[in-house]
């Protein structure tokens, strides 16, 4: 199965967010709210309404976060998962699966899909220039052929 079709078989399929116990919730929102991520965004929005950081509420960030139901830091968390800043584009990014292969991202994240392509041509698609699924599919037919094999990488 192409990983075009192993994509589409997931976006099929059922994906849930992790739900956590009352105690481990409060030690994942006290690690969350001390990640790259969350000070980030923290920091963008108080650029945005030119506020000190101190006045910005974690409470607001963590919730605004938290309520994308396009990637599950819960899970994320469990696994020892930990945000890297791409060399593609200098920017956070969490990966797209924990080590066992358990995905992290909904079917409707905008790069899920990269995840598939890197499991079947162990070949981040940003090396590639490829930076939506449209592109993915034409190198595919055009490129694809002529890959060699290469070690798995699990992705962003």
């Amino acid at each position: 199965m192409s990983w075009l079709e192993e994509f589409q078989k997931f976006a099929e399929g059922g994906w849930s967010l992790t739900k956590l116990p009352k105690d481990e919730e409060d030690k994942f929102q006290k690690w969350f709210m001390d990640t790259k991520l969350f000070k980030g965004i923290k920091e963008d929005v108080a650029n945005e309404n030119n506020l000190p950081i101190q006045a910005i509420d974690n409470a607001r960030i963590l919730e605004m976060l938290l309520s994308s139901k396009d990637y599950d830091y819960r899970a994320a968390w469990k696994a020892g998962i930990k945000e890297e800043v791409s060399p593609y584009d200098n920017k956070i990014h969490w990966p797209s699966s924990t080590p066992d292969g358990k995905l992290l991202k909904s079917p409707d994240h905008p790069t899920t899909w990269k995840e598939f392509f890197m499991r079947q041509y162990r070949v981040d698609p940003d090396e590639l220039g490829l930076r939506t699924i449209e592109q993915a599919k034409m190198w595919q037919s055009d490129q694809a052929p002529r890959m060699k094999q290469r070690p798995l990488l699990r992705g962003r």
